[in-house]
Parts: structure tokens; C-alpha cells; sequence
């Protein structure tokens, strides 16, 4: 498999600070060293690219939910000859990365805000004026990632049971909570994220049962 030095794929990502799209266009040569794709609207947040010595492509993407980026390794065959690679928030399944195309990238990060619209879909019709308002369309985003951090810690620590006996679960971001489904039975619970007090409640649990 021969790759051409100068074989150009489109990186993106979305800011979870501002929510702007930023992208960059990256050839093999230009992984000679270690890339930060800075956000040029706030500068709060990078994704940082590198090429570890076996030749793989390391990424670590900052997330729109989690307080955290998410690491991803991917060979660099499959970085610079895939058509299209959407790399998804480990915990909620929302996709965070695009790498391709600059066609099929953009299509993927249209899709991406359509599913983050979509999360407003089952709020109630008094929040409205709340979600116009609402930066990525949850009713407090700050609020939002500190009780998926401390969802997240309790799924890592396997301190989520649900009464089937199941530890193996997945989060589903709503406009002011966070609906936790057991992956086995199909049993959900509900964690509020909507106010200060719910995030300080989240990160004092110290197990979720579903029942």
C-alpha cells in the first residue's frame, strides 16, 4: 500500500465552548510533528493530532458533552484511505470527530447538528424560550457535562446496576436530564440536568440503580 506524501484529508471538529465548526486540511507530511487544531472563534479548545512511532495516528477530540476529549488511535492506512471515519462520544454516541472527504465531511457535520437538535425534540413546550436561548440546545451545557462526567465516573467504577443484574448502559442526552438505559433489559432511569443543584446532586451520587 503506497500512500502519496501529499494526500490531503479534512479533519473537523465541533467546539464544545462556542459550538464552532473548525477544520483543517492535513496531509502525511504534515504529521512529521505533533498538530493542535486550535478553535479559532474562542481558543478554548484543541484537538490534538499525533503520529506515534508504529506509525498509528493518535487523536485526542474534545468533547460537545463530556467535561473531557476522548482519546482515539486509527492506523494510518485507514486515516488517509477511508472515504469517511466519524468518531463518536464514547458515552452519549454523539459523533465528536469527522476525517475524509471535504464533501462527506460536511455531510457528517450537518447530520451532527441535526442529532443535536433532535435532543430538544421531547422538551416541554413552556422551555422554548430557554431553548432558543439554550447554547447547543440543552437547558444549562455546563451543567449538562458536570453530571455526565459524574454519570460517567460511576459507568467506569460499574457503580450503574440495574435491577436485571446488567452493568452495561447508555446515556441519552435530553433537553434538562440525562435518560441511563440498561443495554440489556431495556429498564431506564432519569438523572435532572438542569440546574447548579442537580450537577452538586450528580457528583454526590455514589451508585445509580435502575429499577
Amino acid at each position: 500500500f503506497t500512500m502519496s506524501e501529499n494526500k490531503k484529508v479534512r479533519v473537523a471538529y465541533r467546539c464544545p465552548f462556542c459550538a464552532s465548526v473548525i477544520t483543517s486540511d492535513i496531509t502525511k507530511n504534515s504529521l512529521d510533528r505533533p498538530l493542535k487544531l486550535t478553535c479559532i472563534e474562542c481558543h478554548k479548545s484543541a484537538l490534538e493530532i499525533n503520529k506515534t512511532p508504529s506509525g498509528s495516528i493518535e487523536l485526542n477530540v474534545p468533547c460537545l458533552m463530556c467535561p473531557h476529549p476522548h482519546p482515539y488511535k486509527i492506523s494510518e492506512e485507514m486515516f488517509f484511505g477511508k472515504d469517511i471515519i466519524t468518531l463518536p462520544c464514547s458515552f452519549t454516541g454523539l459523533d465528536i470527530c469527522f476525517i475524509g472527504e471535504e464533501d462527506l465531511v460536511e455531510d457528517e457535520i450537518d447530520a451532527s447538528a441535526a442529532a443535536i437538535r433532535e435532543l430538544t425534540e421531547n422538551a416541554d413546550e413552556q422551555d422554548d424560550d430557554a431553548k432558543k436561548s439554550a447554547n447547543l440546545m440543552v437547558a444549562d451545557m455546563n451543567v449538562m457535562r458536570e453530571v455526565l462526567f459524574a454519570i460517567g465516573n460511576l459507568d467506569e467504577d460499574k457503580k450503574i446496576t440495574c435491577s436485571c443484574g446488567s452493568h452495561a448502559v447508555k446515556a441519552v442526552i435530553d433537553y434538562d436530564k440525562v435518560k441511563i438505559f440498561c443495554k440489556v433489559c431495556g429498564k431506564s432511569t432519569e438523572i435532572p440536568a438542569r440546574t447548579r443543584f442537580d450537577a452538586n446532586d450528580a457528583i454526590e451520587l455514589d451508585e445509580i440503580n435502575i429499577e
